[in-house]
This record gives C-alpha cells, sequence and structure tokens, in this order.
C-alpha cells in the first residue's frame, strides 16, 4: 500500500498476556473494522512484535486528514464503544498515539515488516528534511520499500487512555514508520538513523521499535442506504468467556 491522503494515525499498546487470542480476534475482526468504516479512514495495518507478557503491538491507520479525528463519527466510535470494545479496554498497557500530519513519504506496496522512529523535538523542521534525505537514499538503494514521516504535537490528548510522554510541552514529536522485506534491511536504517539522529542539538535518544505485520485492511464502502458504522462483532464475542 502506498502512503495516501494527508495523515495518519500511529498507536503502541501492549496487551494483557491472558486475554491475547481474545485481543487478536476482536481488534482484528471488531475494531480496525469499525475504524476503518469512519469517512476519512483510508487504510489500516496491524503489526506486532515479541510473544507473551513482552508482546507489543503497532497501529498504522492513513487518514485523509487530521480533522477526520475531530468528525462525529469519529468521536461516537469513542464515546460509544461496542460492548467488546468497552471490555477490552480494561486490558490495555503501555499505550501510545501519535496523529501525525505527513511531511514526506515514497514507495509503495505491502512488506512484511516494519519499524517505528519517535523522536521528540523543539524544532522539527531542519531535522525532518535531513530525516527525509537520509530515508529517501535507503528507498532508493533498495534497502528498504516504503517510508512516511510524520510530526504531531508533543502530548497529544486522548480521552480513553492516560499516556506517559517524556517530551516539552509545545514541542512536535518526528514519527517516522518504515517498511522492509525483512528485519535486518530495518536494523541497517536503524543505525543510520541514530548515526543521523545523535548530531541533531537537544536530542533525546530515539524510540525504536521492529514489527512483523499481522493484518492489512483498506477502506471499504457500506452498501449505498446503510449506516456508515460496520454492526459489532457480537457472533465472536461470544466465543469467548466475559472476565
Amino acid at each position: 500500500m502506498s502512503s495516501q491522503g494527508t495523515a495518519f494515525l500511529a498507536l503502541w499498546n501492549g496487551f494483557d498476556p491472558a486475554l491475547l487470542d481474545e485481543y487478536e480476534c476482536w481488534h482484528t475482526f471488531e475494531h480496525v473494522p469499525e475504524r476503518l468504516s469512519v469517512p476519512g479512514f483510508l487504510s489500516g495495518k496491524r503489526y506486532a512484535s515479541g510473544g507473551g507478557a513482552e508482546r507489543r503491538f503497532f497501529t498504522l491507520y492513513e487518514l485523509e486528514s487530521l480533522q477526520v479525528l475531530e468528525s462525529a463519527a469519529y468521536r461516537e466510535l469513542v464515546d460509544e464503544p461496542t460492548r467488546w470494545s468497552a471490555k477490552m479496554r480494561r486490558s490495555f498497557s503501555g499505550f501510545r498515539r501519535y496523529p501525525c500530519r505527513r511531511v514526506a513519504a515514497a514507495g509503495s506496496g505491502l512488506a512484511g515488516a516494519a519499524a517505528t522512529f519517535v523522536l521528540p523535538l523543539s524544532a522539527p523542521e531542519n531535522e525532518v528534511e535531513a530525516l527525509a534525505e537520509l530515508l529517501g537514499r535507503q528507498f532508493s538503494s533498495g534497502r528498504i520499500t516504503s517510508f512516511q514521516i510524520g510530526v504531531s504535537i508533543a502530548n497529544p490528548h486522548y480521552k480513553v487512555f492516560s499516556q506517559d510522554f517524556s517530551a516539552a510541552e509545545g514541542g512536535s514529536v518526528i514519527v517516522a514508520v518504515l517498511e522492509a522485506t525483512t528485519r535486518p534491511a530495518l536494523d541497517e536504517a536503524g543505525r543510520a538513523l541514530a548515526d543521523k539522529t545523535a548530531s541533531f542539538s537537544a536530542a533525546k535518544t530515539p524510540d525504536w521499535e521492529v514489527f512483523d505485520l499481522l493484518y492489512a485492511i483498506a477502506k471499504q464502502e457500506p452498501p449505498q442506504g446503510e449506516r456508515w458504522r460496520v454492526p459489532p462483532r457480537d457472533d465472536l464475542r461470544a466465543l469467548f468467556s466475559d472476565h
């Protein structure tokens, strides 16, 4: 998939290890399709790394614009969760969420591995240009299949989960998402990024994680005359006992 729209929403989280099977089912078959039913959501991709108590998830949504996250439809999903979603919200951990304005991108297709790079900066303009040039070289040389860079405010509020941010108020956060066919290729790109950011003034050590692709879904328009919000998957929820 090539980058679409002018923005993306990047989310990271852990989950209760005892409920991972249910999480996989809920997130794949109810949660992500429900988000994709919101007008302005264009695609969704799910990733994971590690196992058991250490398992981490990354979810990436492509958006027409950041204004989609202020729409009545999106607010409805946040404020009026399904019965299954309300239950699953209790078991998230290590949650982070950055709505990003896309400032650079290249590549297309869908690769099996992705890495995320997160770096708080007070004035990101020059640094973004340097990172885009570096990743452009990685892409042109065939090391990575695609990349996109976005800029978020430092501490975006989200009413569902609290988040532990370390960025300074008023600053910005650079979020880069890279894709490649192999993890070693991403590791090489990560080392190049670390070398580059070491020269940035007042830059902290960036957060860097590598994930494997679990699932991808593109926008699906509802049948004409039907309401935009997809129905909850109560048939699947019934397969799991209540906790």
